[in-house]
């Protein structure tokens, strides 16, 4: 398939017809490029900016990106970083080559590449060139709704974790790893779905979102991921608990995590629902937090149980780590309204 080079822009002249209409002429590359002729229709978008976007909405051309992976100029442990670059651009074909053959180190690492991204899968194969095709349209998916499933993983593997402190039961701890690497497959689709609505135009429609706000859940699912690498560390932690005597969980650092987690329901109810209030006083809360967890992890050097002192001290690394990560939440939840609600006025 031919590719398609970056367009250039244009400066055109308006001119005025009939003694009350603007026109402005369309470069003759993009109608052929899109497949226009004559009479064909094309939407016009007036932007909160005030720029006008054109839509080829009659264009008979489909493009699609595709990726070309060449397995032999890569470093061995390089190759899933490319691949998974490569899902994130929004290709909807990755085609990966071996100049001798796959080796059954390949096609390890191709399956850990499917099971980190959502809806590929291999489409062809032969002894020198694999197929992955995305068969998912991100037209039809929410990418509310997978925050949210980010959120409520997070969320459960955390209230398992001090569930565990509460009674010795570990049997919900069993598959943490298997829940974290879901939210790392989370995090990867929605900046896929984000990259797409960035580029293009049907698929800012259909998400409901400009493409500013698209680029801050960028950072907000981001962020949602480090919430759940540091929540994975302590079920890790927990699970190693055998080591330490004894673990008051009602005692700090683990007390604060009721108001985490409440802090963190009530942010992730503002991402769809803004309420400055609540975003303002979740805020509030972490900070205070914070700031208890670091006078309590400098009372821990005077310990003289080090191993107890070293393993609450981790744990309330990550508890404390949890809360900057929210305020971070907080903070871009807040960029979201403020931007949304912010007025375009003409300067005279």
């Amino acid at each position: 398939m031919k590719s398609v080079k970056p367009k250039t822009s244009e400066i055109r002249r308006l001119q005025l017809t009939g003694g009350s209409t603007f026109i402005v002429s369309l470069p003759k590359r993009w109608v052929v490029e899109h497949g226009l002729v004559a009479k064909d229709h094309v939407r016009i978008e007036w932007r909160p900016s005030g720029n006008l976007r054109v839509i080829p909405e009659a264009s008979s051309i489909t493009r699609r990106r595709e990726v070309e992976i060449d397995l032999d100029s890569l470093p061995s442990n390089l190759a899933i970083d490319h691949l998974i670059a490569a899902y994130l651009s929004g290709a909807v074909m990755i085609r990966v080559r071996r100049t001798g053959g796959f080796s059954s180190s390949d096609r390890k690492l191709l399956r850990r590449f499917i099971a980190i991204g959502r809806g590929i899968e291999i489409v062809n194969e032969n002894d020198k060139m694999i197929e992955i095709e995305s068969l998912v349209d991100l037209g039809t998916l929410s990418i509310y709704s997978s925050l949210n499933r980010m959120y409520l993983l997070v969320r459960t593997v955390l209230k398992d974790v001090m569930f565990f402190f509460e009674t010795g039961d570990d049997s919900n701890l069993d598959d943490i790893e298997e829940r974290e690497n879901e939210v790392d497959a989370l995090r990867l689709l929605i900046e896929r779905h984000i990259g797409g609505v960035l580029e293009s135009a049907s698929l800012e429609d259909s998400a409901g979102l400009t493409r500013w706000e698209a680029a801050e859940l960028g950072n907000l699912v981001r962020t949602m991921e480090r919430m759940g690498d540091h929540v994975n560390q302590l079920g890790i932690l927990a699970r190693n608990i055998d080591r330490v005597q004894k673990i008051d969980y009602n005692a700090l650092p683990f007390s604060v995590v009721p108001s985490w987690l409440s802090s963190f329901k009530a942010l992730n109810s503002n991402i769809k629902r803004p309420n400055l209030k609540e975003i303002h006083e979740a805020k509030d809360e972490l900070r205070k937090n914070m700031a208890i967890l670091s006078e309590y992890e400098e009372s821990l050097w005077e310990s003289s149980e080090t191993s107890d002192a070293l393993f609450l001290h981790r744990c309330s690394e990550s508890i404390r780590r949890l809360c900057a990560y929210a305020i971070d939440m907080a903070e871009i939840l807040l960029n979201i309204i403020i931007h949304k609600n912010a007025n375009m006025v003409v300067v005279e």
